[in-house]
């Protein structure tokens, strides 16, 4: 009797460690926003994490109001902080390089802004960010309350029309 009470515990405790140690992710339904790849251990497609608006949208959801270089005036920009994205894929990495629509790409490294709550913008003042409004995402630094991140160092990391993330 004790054994099989092992059994059943072992195989549980087997069972609920599986999703974890698979590192699957849902797939999406709509069409892909943002493709991680690289040091990342939970995936959905052929070695990547690849999410849809409704991915984004169940992660937990922040904002910000603040101004940009490449805006007038302060917007209130909505969507899923850096950090949770990432822990959501199982990110083991130092550097993070960042690809747009348009073949833009830069890379930033993690450490000096992991106490900084960088936003994937989905919204900008309450409606979903078009392409030729820097969307459908966009990787914002909150400037307005970090002046210190206001500066040429970290505007390039400010991707729009973000589409790729490598973990490195």
């Amino acid at each position: 009797m004790q054994l099989s009470v092992r059994c059943v515990v072992a195989s549980l405790l087997l069972t609920l460690s599986l999703p974890c140690v698979a590192g699957v992710l849902d797939s999406p339904n709509g069409d892909v926003l943002l493709t991680l790849r690289g040091k990342i251990t939970h995936i959905n497609a052929q070695q990547t994490a690849q999410f849809d608006r409704a991915m984004l949208q169940a992660l937990p959801q922040h904002h910000f109001t603040t101004t940009t270089p490449w805006t007038e005036g302060a917007h209130r920009y909505d969507g899923v902080l850096l950090k949770d994205l990432l822990a959501a894929v199982g990110a083991r990495g130092s550097q993070l390089t960042l690809y747009a629509l348009n073949d833009y790409h830069a890379t930033i490294q993690l450490a000096p802004l992991r106490d900084y709550p960088i936003l994937v913008a989905m919204k900008a003042d309450g409606r979903p960010m078009r392409v030729r409004d820097k969307g459908p995402l966009w990787l914002l630094y909150p400037m307005s309350d970090f002046p210190q991140l206001d500066s040429k160092k970290h505007h390039v990391g400010m991707v729009w029309q973000l589409n790729g993330m490598v973990v490195e």
